[in-house]
C-alpha cells in the first residue's frame, strides 16, 4: 500500500505540544487582522489580498513539496476530493465572509465565526469515529464561544436578526470552513505540504475567474506597505498558517484545532495593541479565562480516561 492510499492516523489526546502549536496557529492567524487592514487601507482590495495570499502560500508549499520529494497526488478521485476542499476552504468561505460584511457588523461576524468549533464538534461526531460528542466537549466549545462574546460586547448580539442574508452569508462560509476541516482529516496519508499546497492551488484556480472580472488587478497600484503585509499574509498567515492548521488537526483531530477561533481574537487584539496602540479593555481579561476554560474542559475527560 502506497503513501498516498494509507488511512489517516488516529488522533491522540492533545498534550503540551499539541497546545503550543494550538498557541502558533493563533498567534500567526491573529496577526491577518492587522496586516490585513493595512494591505486594504495602501491599495490592496479584499479579493485580491485574498487571491494573492493564496497564490503565494501555494507556490511555496508545494515547492518545499517537491524539494523533499513528496509525489503529486494521483487518481481522479483523490484529485476531485482536493478540488473540493480548495473550494469550501478557500475560496467559498471568502467570497460569503466578504459579501456577508457588506450587510452585517464586524463584530457581529466575528461572533458568527466563533461558531466554527461548535459547528465541526457536531459534524466531526456524525463524520468520524474518534471525534465523538460529550458534555466536557460540549461544555468546552460553550464556554468558549462565550468568551468571544464577551470579548466582542454583548451589544454585537443587537444586530442579529437583521439583515439577516448577510448573516446567513456569513455562516454558510463558517459551515464551509467547519466540512474543510472534518474533510480534511479524512483525507489518505500524504505529505503535509503537498496537500495543503495542492488544496491552495485548486482553491486559487476557482477564484482567479472572479478576481479578473471583480477587481480587473492590472489597474491596481498598491504602495510599498500592501506589498509587505501581502507577502506577510502569504507567507506566514496563509502558507505556515494552513499548513501547521492540518499537521495540528492530523494530531489531535478537527474538533481540537478548530479551537483556534477562540484564541485568534485575543491574539488578534494583541496584534492590534502592537501595531495600532490599540488598548484592549477588562473584557479581554474575562475572555480570556472563559476561553481557557474551555480549552481545558474537554482536555479533562481525555487525561482521566488515558489514566
Amino acid at each position: 500500500m502506497t503513501a498516498q492510499h494509507q488511512k489517516p492516523p488516529a488522533i491522540q489526546a492533545p498534550g503540551l505540544a499539541e497546545f503550543g502549536l494550538l498557541g502558533l496557529l493563533a498567534l500567526v492567524w491573529g496577526s491577518s487582522f492587522l496586516f490585513i487592514k493595512v494591505a486594504v487601507d495602501h491599495g490592496l482590495p479584499p479579493l485580491s489580498l485574498a487571491i494573492l495570499r493564496i497564490g503565494m502560500a501555494a507556490v511555496i508549499l508545494v515547492g518545499l513539496a517537491r524539494w523533499r520529494g513528496q509525489e503529486w497526488p494521483r487518481g481522479a478521485g483523490l484529485w476531485a476530493r482536493l478540488t473540493f476542499l480548495g473550494v469550501i476552504g478557500n475560496s467559498l468561505p471568502f467570497f460569503l465572509i466578504g459579501w456577508g460584511e457588506q450587510f452585517t457588523t464586524s463584530q457581529l461576524a466575528a461572533i458568527l465565526m466563533a461558531t466554527i468549533p461548535l459547528l465541526v464538534v457536531v459534524i466531526a461526531h456524525v463524520m468520524t469515529h474518534d471525534e465523538k460528542l460529550s458534555l466536557p466537549k460540549i461544555a468546552g466549545v460553550l464556554c468558549g464561544f462565550a468568551g468571544v462574546v464577551t470579548l466582542v460586547g454583548f451589544d454585537a448580539l443587537k444586530g442579529l436578526g437583521a439583515q439577516v442574508v448577510g448573516q446567513l452569508a456569513i455562516l454558510g462560509a463558517c459551515l464551509s470552513y467547519s466540512l474543510y476541516g472534518v474533510n480534511a482529516r479524512r483525507l489518505p496519508q500524504m505529505g503535509a505540504e503537498m496537500t495543503v499546497g495542492i488544496i491552495l492551488v485548486l482553491g486559487f484556480v476557482t477564484m482567479a475567474p472572479i478576481w479578473l472580472i471583480v477587481d480587473q488587478p492590472w489597474n491596481l497600484a498598491p504602495d510599498g506597505k500592501a506589498v509587505f503585509a501581502a507577502f506577510w499574509l502569504g507567507l506566514l498567515s496563509t502558507a505556515f498558517g494552513n499548513w501547521l492548521f492540518f499537521t495540528l488537526m492530523r494530531r489531535a483531530g478537527a474538533s481540537f484545532a478548530s479551537t483556534n477561533n477562540f484564541l485568534v481574537p485575543i491574539m488578534g487584539l494583541g496584534w492590534g495593541y502592537f501595531g495600532y496602540a490599540e488598548v484592549p479593555g477588562w473584557n479581554a481579561v474575562a475572555a480570556l479565562v472563559l476561553i481557557l476554560i474551555g480549552l481545558a474542559l474537554p482536555r479533562l475527560r481525555l487525561g482521566r480516561r488515558q489514566s
